[in-house]
């Protein structure tokens, strides 16, 4: 077979490599030695992998975080079984979505006085704005504003909490009337700009299940103009 000086072909035939090789001033095709065949299968099958792996990056990552706030939501309903027993099975939750994991700016908010934080059986606790926070959603700027409760800074386990109580769009139609609660340690913040806040990890206080308890009630400031579909739902049982 002559060829053009300059040109380049290979070929392969009944599962045997073929190289087209130059002499003197015409290509022939002839066949790769035994050993190069099998360093060209291990480059091919090299390469293969790689394109493999990186085309298949995306959903790993996209698998490890839902797989994540699954173990978040049995762990959480393992922590309420004391409270609610087997109703744990109608405990429900938005389909997770990863658009609701959102890095915030936060301002700490030194100095803050106590006021009193209102709560659903009437009694007041004391509480005081930890930090601002500022996301963007959809375009669209929002604040929320986070606190710390007088009776968990004297705690030696409970110091460093802080937490985000809000109600949305959502409130009282597919999720809890009395609004959600999101938890962080101080040390999730980072580098003191940013918090990453995962509305998939929000959940309901105690009294969205039963009577008697004294859950700290969303200030106004707080109520989102939007609806978060994400985190927990309103309790599945009815008669509760």
């Amino acid at each position: 077979m002559k060829k053009q000086i300059g040109e380049w072909c290979h070929a392969r035939t009944v599962g045997k490599l073929w190289i087209a090789v130059r002499s003197t001033r015409e290509y022939k095709i002839v066949p790769l030695s035994s050993t190069c065949q099998q360093q060209y299968m291990r480059i091919r099958t090299f390469i293969t992998l790689i394109a493999i792996n990186i085309a298949g990056l995306p959903a790993l990552c996209q698998y490890s975080y839902t797989d994540s706030i699954l173990n978040f939501q049995q762990a959480y309903k393992k922590d309420l079984f004391s409270i609610i027993q087997t109703d744990t099975t109608f405990v429900r939750f938005y389909t997770i979505d990863s658009s609701y994991k959102i890095m915030a700016g936060i301002e700490k908010l030194n100095g803050q006085v106590f006021f009193a934080m209102g709560t659903s059986d009437g009694k007041a606790k004391q509480a005081r704005k930890f930090a601002k926070l500022t996301f963007n959603r959809e375009g669209k700027e929002y604040i929320l504003f986070a606190y710390q409760l007088s009776t968990l800074l004297s705690s030696d386990t409970y110091k460093n909490n802080f937490f985000i109580p809000f109600t949305d769009a959502t409130s009282g139609v597919d999720s809890y009337a009395g609004g959600k609660y999101i938890d962080f340690l101080t040390t999730d913040i980072i580098a003191g700009r940013t918090l990453l806040i995962d509305f998939n990890k929000s959940y309901n206080p105690y009294c969205a299940f039963k009577a008697g308890y004294s859950c700290p009630v969303p200030p106004k400031e707080n109520e989102l103009p939007l609806e978060i579909k994400a985190g927990e739902m309103n309790f599945g049982k009815r008669d509760h």
